[in-house]
């Protein structure tokens, strides 16, 4: 019992505390047990049953907990537990997964059968896959129901790569315990291990039919336990802690409180800034924290402060001595043990900011991109498709949300209404050449991703640039192969969603191993830069025209745009992969001299490529990262120092250094709070070679010089050439007002990025601040505004996006109604908000052109109740914000409200081919009533298995049914209620267990239920063979009129021209096909009919047929 050790001095300092508590007259406490593994045991079934025995006798005041894992294709979970010595076992939670696999947990105390070896036994409520893991602890709660339970977390996921997945932390713990961490999946071969700080118990891994892991850890009062275990790509899961109370007077004994961790330092001028982690308070809040410094090793006078804090600026240091720190907690029982000492820091005149500990993140961040909600886009590489990434630094969460296609070295960039635009991307999966047409469009409204149209090059490494009039520019980028670029640029216009070939521009000089880099000027050109052929251009978009402007004397180094029209230009080394030294050389351009010429000034103190360079909230740069030589598979290559460049000197100094070394496929970028968020590094030829799975965040100096300056209000939205008032108490205090762009990064690349600073006049308690002059000085978008003091001391910036004009919102579009008894669910998509915020909507319902009563909301859907059954209607809708309200958009569909709906069909998509996943977009935006049904076939020689369904928004989908054919194809139906992403074109993906022929069949329906689960099923019915006639046999007989037969049929590809039977409507057919052939098939059935879905095919082919009945809505 290893965990048993460090708890020992804690058990004789509460049983010499509860004597002395007695002697004084003041309650006692009982000397602490901890909680102790006793033993375990393990199986696995296919049964409805299993009984399992605990090796050893079991001992009355102990307590079993059992975990159990089920998964069926008729979504069997677990029923009971019960045990021979009739112990009372409470199910205290249970999640399933998106495969359908149920994780329970079940408990009992030991009431009965001490001295004996109860058969305990787990009941399914069908024949299924179980795993069971039952363990016995000694020393907790002996509750007899769920209130052992002191806090608990559940989380389910599927892993896009291998690595640790978690529970996310429990609630802060209310006393001491035992933290429980459970993982269940049904089966994939996947090598399991426990995650950090917890003990593994019980690991049954890997196996092919359900793998789980139990494990545990103490802990003490004020704790947010998280259970994580590493598995596999591919893999969907489930994790839950639950933290299990220790015995009445077992432990919960107030004691002194734990040690303060992660103590770390950051100097300061004459002072240190110290952060620690605050610990667990030993059941008494703590009252105060000492820091001492250690002066080269002797120790200072200690700093004490008030309450529960992690943070001390401590003053007073002298400049030029080491100092390290220690931290200690004191509560009304007594005082901790010091924390182990900090890092070392030297106090200086010029800080050099500070780095935050490194945090674990799920991928390696390869590209980067801020988004207006504060909120941050995130993406690996090598992915097809590419899952990305939307991280919440306010919660530090993950959403994974599916791309279209893999968008890995693609461009990004921002639109104006917020969207995130990305161009071109990786095609050697999908297409067989190495770049693709994509334009793909991320609407952080909705976290959804939609394709737009089509370049007619494809590209890999392109850059994207905004012009003036909010086209993009898109240049050069690898077409078919590495040898072969895309020579004319192209522009979007995302206004009417077109791409426009220059076809007189030839960009034949800058053929780029990877990004060239484009920088709107003031001038309104793009001013065009080779990396590894050291040219520059200005590109001329409205003439056509290609002019070159010189070499700089840097060769694939890192840029940026410091100053409008002004470029930072750092670094890099002669070739981009091979090994070459890196270069330390540094030049600068200004673009808006008459005659725009590169000048080299001083050089970097460390020669580095692959690093980033960041503009910071006062107009210096930040380089991070980067490595000696162009060698991009090296990861740790020990440059972890930063520098930091002075546009006023034109002079580099060194700043903090990181904890993981970062280079190749590295990302920063500066947030709203003045920090710079920094990640990635890696994978630089797949996702399998090394990669840093971390990111760090970096507070530059000027955040060590005082207190902020703040904004109190600022307008959302503004035009060009305007004075807007920004209210702030700091006023008088203001040197500086600064607009930043929002950043997007890749491949130490940000043609994004732009600072402008802007003119202001000083008020009381405000600012008179005037906005860019023009486009060209900052294209049209969303912008961080910071207001800087005199100490160079920034605010928390506000978010301001800049327009032409600030209108009434556009006319909603893609507006759609479903009936129902006596009502209408509307969807609409919302429209440009004309640069201020969409404040509500108005759905006026129509019979014929005669208006109803309009129905004000404020979302971009809407319950339409009170219309009459059986009269047709059609639904307009108008946005209103601050300026005005929008004309009425176009009609939607007409639907006529009835008692029973009848279901419609509304569209397919069907696609196919080799690989783990398969994504499908729909080609019309989807509906939120609607219903969405999945056919997914697999074949490959090892027997793989579809293990979900997901989609772009996020809808649940449970899946019907699995069906196996003779040649071991697998037919496997899904389907979810569509309650997100109305409005919006779906991506749906399906996974299977290994790469494999996967063939993927889509179809949204309206009219059918929305029950959850398998509640939108009325029957099912399915059936393999070889004839000629493939039949799923006969359902059981239909419970209502109005119900919708499904049928759905997939062989593994013979070539087979498919047709669908007698009495059904064809809706999808992929065939003839050599590799995955499938058809979907419908008819509307009435109380008490059988149907039987039947397809035609040609004899001696191993089919699949599948008839699902869907209740109506």
């Amino acid at each position: 019992m290893g965990f048993l050790r460090p708890r020992r001095a804690r058990v004789v300092v509460s049983a010499l505390l509860a004597s002395v508590l007695v002697g004084m007259g003041l309650p006692g406490y009982a000397a602490a047990v901890a909680p102790a593994f006793v033993q375990k045991v393990s199986a696995r079934a296919i049964a409805a049953s299993k009984a399992v025995t605990l090796p050893g006798n079991v001992t009355a005041g102990n307590r079993i907990v059992v975990q159990v894992g089920v998964w069926s294709s008729g979504n069997a979970t677990a029923k009971t537990v019960k045990d021979a010595a009739n112990n009372t076992y409470t199910k205290l939670t249970a999640v399933t997964a998106s495969d359908g696999t149920e994780l329970s947990v079940w408990s009992a105390p030991v009431v009965n059968g001490g001295g004996t070896k109860p058969a305990i036994t787990v009941t399914a409520t069908a024949k299924a896959d179980l795993g069971i893991a039952a363990v016995e602890y000694s020393g907790l709660s002996q509750v007899a129901d769920a209130t052992v339970v002191d806090q608990k977390s559940q989380a389910t996921g599927t892993s896009t790569v291998a690595g640790v997945v978690t529970s996310g932390p429990t609630p802060v713990t209310t006393g001491d315990g035992l933290a429980l961490g459970f993982y269940a999946d049904s089966g994939f071969g996947k090598t399991l291990a426990a995650g950090a700080g917890f003990t593994e118990r019980v690991n049954v891994s890997p196996t092919s039919d359900m793998e789980f892991v139990l494990e545990d850890r103490p802990v003490g009062i004020g704790e947010q336990p998280s259970a994580g275990v590493s598995t596999g790509a591919g893999v969907p899961w489930s994790v839950v802690t639950i933290v299990f109370k220790a015995a009445q007077g077992g432990g919960n004994g107030p004691t002194a409180p734990g040690s303060p961790t992660s103590v770390t330092a950051q100097a300061g001028n004459a002072s240190a800034t110290v952060n620690w982690t605050v610990p667990p308070n030993g059941g008494s809040p703590i009252t105060s924290l000492a820091v001492t410094p250690y002066a080269n090793g002797v120790a200072q006078a200690p700093i004490v402060i008030s309450g529960a804090v992690a943070t001390l600026a401590v003053p007073g240091l002298t400049n030029g001595t080491s100092y390290t720190f220690t931290v200690t907690a004191t509560n009304t029982i007594g005082t901790s043990a010091p924390s182990a000492p900090s890092n070392a820091v030297t106090p200086t005149a010029s800080p050099q900011g500070q780095w935050a500990p490194a945090m674990n993140w799920p991928f390696v961040a390869v590209h980067m991109v801020a988004l207006n909600n504060g909120k941050y886009l995130l993406w690996d590489g090598w992915h097809q498709p590419e899952p990305t990434y939307l991280w919440d630094p306010a919660t530090n969460t993950f959403t994974t949300i599916m791309a279209p296609d893999s968008i890995f070295c693609a461009a990004n960039a921002h639109l104006p209404d917020g969207r995130v635009l990305v161009v071109g991307g990786y095609g050697v999966v999908s297409t067989g050449e190495l770049g693709i047409k994509d334009t793909t469009i991320f609407d952080p409204a909705s976290n959804t991703w939609s394709r737009g149209a089509d370049m007619h090059y494809p590209r890999w490494y392109p850059s994207v640039t905004e012009l003036p009039d909010g086209r993009y520019v898109t240049i050069s980028g690898n077409t078919s192969d590495a040898y072969t670029w895309a020579e004319h640029p192209e522009v979007y216009d995302p206004a009417n969603n077109t791409w426009t070939v220059l076809s007189t521009v030839n960009t034949s000089q800058i053929h780029e191993v990877e990004y060239p880099f484009a920088y709107l000027a003031p001038n309104g050109k793009v001013f065009t830069m080779g990396p590894s052929e050291d040219v520059s251009y200005w590109l001329d978009v409205n003439n056509q025209t290609w002019t070159p402007v010189g070499a700089s004397g840097v060769i694939n180094g890192s840029s940026t745009m410091y100053r409008p029209g002004k470029i930072l230009y750092s670094g890099g080394s002669s070739t981009v992969s091979d090994g070459a030294p890196a270069m330390a050389n540094t030049s600068v351009i200004d673009l808006t001299a008459p005659t725009a010429a590169w000048r080299q000034t001083a050089p970097m103190k460390t020669a580095r490529d692959f690093h980033t360079l960041t503009t910071l909230a006062d107009g210096k740069v930040l380089a991070v990262g980067g490595a000696p030589t162009s060698d991009q598979s090296k990861l740790n290559t020990n440059i972890l120092t930063t520098e930091i460049w002075d546009p006023a000197t034109e002079q580099w100094s060194t700043a903090a250094s990181m904890s993981v070394p970062r280079q190749y496929h590295q990302t920063a970028l500066l947030m709203a709070d003045g920090r710079v968020l920094v990640a990635g590094g890696g994978h630089h030829i797949s996702a399998t070679v090394p990669g840093q799975f971390s990111a760090e965040i970096y507070s530059p100096p000027y955040l060590f010089n005082g207190a902020r300056p703040t904004v109190t209000a600022a307008p959302a939205s503004t035009a060009y050439a305007q004075t807007i008032s920004v209210s702030t108490p700091d006023s008088a205090d203001i040197s500086a007002v600064n607009l930043v762009s929002m950043g997007a990064n890749t491949h130490q690349s940000d043609m994004d990025q732009r600072f402008v600073p802007l003119q202001f006049t000083r008020g009381v308690g405000k600012l008179d601040i005037q906005t860019p002059a023009g486009a060209t000085m900052a294209p049209p978008g969303d912008y961080m505004l910071f207001v800087v003091n005199s100490a160079g001391v920034p605010s928390v910036a506000r978010t301001v996006r800049i327009l032409p004009s600030i209108t009434a919102p556009s006319a909603p579009s893609a507006v759609a109604a479903v009936a129902s008894n006596a009502s209408a669910t509307v969807t609409w998509s919302a429209p440009g908000d004309g640069g201020n915020a969409i404040t509500g909507y108005t759905v006026t319902p129509y019979i014929g052109s005669t208006p109803q009563t309009p129905v004000a909301v404020t979302g971009t859907s809407a319950q339409v109740t009170g219309l009459t059954n059986g009269t047709s209607y059609t639904f307009r809708v108008t946005a209103t914000n601050a300026i005005g309200t929008s004309a009425p958009s176009t009609p939607s569909n007409a639907v006529t409200p009835s008692a029973t709906p009848i279901p419609g069909y509304v569209q397919q998509v069907t696609g196919r081919g080799p690989g783990a996943e398969r994504a499908v977009t729909t080609p019309s935006a989807v509906q939120v009533g609607d219903r969405i049904v999945v056919q997914v076939g697999v074949w490959n020689t090892v027997g793989s298995r579809a293990t979900g369904v997901r989609d772009s928004a996020g809808n649940v989908y449970t899946k019907i049914s699995s069906t196996v054919a003779t040649d071991n194809t697998e037919q496997s139906v899904w389907t979810a209620p569509i309650t997100a992403g109305g409005g919006q074109k779906l991506t749906v993906t399906a996974s299977a267990s290994a790469s494999a022929d996967i063939g993927v069949g889509v179809v949204e329906y309206s009219g059918l239920s929305l029950a959850a689960g398998l509640g939108a099923v009325d029957t099912t019915v399915s059936n393999k063979g070889t004839t000629a006639v493939a039949s799923s046999g006969q359902t059981a007989a239909v419970t209502d009129d109005n119900h919708l037969a499904v049928g759905f049929y997939v062989d593994s590809g013979f070539s087979r021209n498919l047709t669908a039977g007698a009495g059904f409507t064809p809706r999808l057919n992929s065939s003839p096909a050599g590799d995955m052939e499938m058809l979907i098939e419908d008819q509307l059935v009435v109380l008490g009919a059988r149907p039987n879905a039947t397809v035609n095919t040609v004899a001696n082919t191993p089919w699949m047929v599948t008839t699902v009945v869907f209740k109506h809505g």
